[in-house]
């Protein structure tokens, strides 16, 4: 492995540990803090939003200083120190308050991160895929830790743990090399909120596959938000329902572990149609209520389902993009995804407390319409090497 793809892996391996602490156990530390389930709602939604509404102002900010690293390290660096506080907030207000502090800088420099390491990849020769696969297997893998290390040390230590991982993944930026290529001609995109270099290149046969990977990617995190709910009601065990969680987690990395030769065989959106076509078979199923083979059979379809969608995206962004824009195309990305995610699970919320798991027939038919925008494209302009 060579120097700048160990750096790179290395961060990544440490982006997302501070979630997995927050999935595991974040909701069940707020109770015991006396926050109610309107509260846990909205502490979680707000950093969200504020995500939404500043990431592409951050992403051009990102493309304007001299190397994208920089916006990684102010970015994780603030939620590092921002994560000191949290032990020390008491009540709704003040916690809501630490924890955007916290959650909002890491996660407007997160689509950062994937456009300069995926520029660096192809300059280096290293697979963006392969790399981004460590972050899943630091996630999974800190999941499994962060329940063990609050039964042995108690419900304190979570905060202590939550401060540790923004730590690592500040140190880790430190150790990235420069992201942009060296000595290449600079130009300072044109425009207010959109620069009109972006516009430009997101023109409908772009645009549409993209959206598509949003809506797809909305799709999964209603699984994130519900499966255990629905599962839980099929009468699954909790210890099978964390066994098929994790088995999705690892089919999505096995498949970036491969991704390298994934994606010279195939055009970028050939591979997020396949993505809609397993998204679709996928939803499907879970309206049927499925035995567990069944479900274990259906959960590596997220090998397919999630991973062709999200780095196809990527891939087929960063190819119809130069790099004075990268990080702020790939923000737009980011906004859409977070956008989609919060009105298909709230929709998803509403439709599943009416019909339950015939709820799931609205994902389908967002996969389908998913399908629909990518074949649009293909039909406006042909495959090429670019996708």
């Amino acid at each position: 492995m060579t120097r700048p793809a160990f750096a790179a892996t290395r961060y990544y391996l440490t982006a997302f540990l501070s979630t997995a602490v927050t999935v595991t156990y974040l909701p069940i530390w707020l109770n015991e803090r006396g926050i109610t389930d309107a509260q846990i709602g909205l502490i979680n939604t707000v950093p969200m939003l504020g995500i939404l509404l500043f990431s592409v102002l951050a992403g051009r900010l990102a493309d304007r200083a001299s190397d994208w690293k920089q916006a990684i390290m102010i970015g994780t660096g603030a939620a590092a120190l921002f994560s000191l506080l949290l032990g020390f907030a008491e009540g709704f207000l003040a916690i809501l308050v630490v924890w955007t502090l916290t959650i909002l800088p890491a996660g407007l420099v997160n689509p950062v991160a994937d456009a300069g390491t995926l520029r660096l990849s192809m300059r280096a020769g290293f697979s963006f895929g392969t790399t981004r696969a460590w972050g899943t297997m630091g996630y999974l893998c800190m999941c499994f830790v962060t329940g063990y290390l609050i039964v042995w040390f108690g419900a304190g230590a979570f905060v202590l743990l939550f401060a540790i991982t923004c730590a690592l993944r500040f140190l880790a930026s430190i150790g990235l090399p420069k992201l942009r290529a060296p000595d290449g001609p600079r130009t300072v995109a044109r425009g207010r909120i959109l620069s009109r270099e972006v516009m430009e290149a997101f023109r409908p046969w772009v645009l549409l596959p993209v959206i598509a990977g949003a809506i797809l990617f909305s799709n999964h995190m209603v699984m994130n938000a519900f499966s255990s709910l629905v599962w839980k009601e099929q009468g699954i065990s909790e210890p099978a329902i964390g066994a098929l969680i994790a088995l999705g987690a690892a089919a999505e990395a096995a498949t970036m572990f491969t991704w390298s030769r994934i994606n010279t065989r195939f055009p970028a959106r050939v591979l997020i149609s396949l993505a809609a076509v397993a998204a679709i078979f996928r939803w499907a199923g879970m309206t049927f209520s499925p035995p567990l083979a069944v479900l274990a059979i259906m959960q590596l379809g997220q090998a397919v389902s999630f991973t062709f969608a999200y780095l196809g995206c990527l891939y087929f962004i960063n190819k119809r993009t130069d790099e004075d824009i990268s990080a702020e195309a790939q923000s737009l990305f980011g906004v859409m995804m977070q956008g989609f995610s919060i009105i298909v699970v709230a929709g998803f919320g509403v439709a599943f407390g009416l019909f339950g798991v015939q709820a799931f027939w609205m994902c389908v038919a967002l996969s389908v319409l998913a399908l629909g925008m990518v074949q649009i494209s293909l039909r406006m302009r042909g495959t090429d090497p670019a996708g």
